[in-house]
């Protein structure tokens, strides 16, 4: 006869460190259609940090989280940051098992497409 586990109260408990939340939230974010990557280089580096990026808090049993993205040029900033806030909440939840209770989204960047040429109407 098979063994029966014991209740998950009883067996012990798992605990989510904040920066496997951090790790889950800043590659989720970069999934989100409109998200582009940047690595900051020279000078920019002292003060500017790779994006996406994440801090999380994890209280309770519940987590939050401050995303920092980059979006593209003529993508609606709003629109960006609304998908990036609903679809890192849904991974952060499917992949550690934590409620998400709020996702903080700052668009820190707009990148204008290298093949992008400025135009003038007169």
């Amino acid at each position: 006869m098979p063994d029966i586990l014991a209740p998950a109260a009883e067996r012990g408990r798992l605990d989510v460190h904040p920066r496997v939340v951090e790790a889950v939230g800043r590659r989720s974010a970069g999934e989100v259609e409109g998200v582009v990557p940047t690595r900051p280089t020279g000078l920019d580096s002292l003060v500017r940090h790779r994006l996406p990026g994440a801090d999380a808090r994890v209280d309770a049993g519940r987590a939050r989280l401050e995303v920092q993205v980059a979006t593209l040029w003529g993508r609606p900033a709003a629109d960006v940051a609304g998908r990036v806030q609903r679809h890192v909440a849904a991974r952060v939840t499917e992949l550690t098992g934590l409620p998400v209770e709020a996702v903080h989204v700052t668009v820190a960047a707009v990148v204008v497409p290298e093949d992008r040429h400025d135009r003038r109407v007169l």
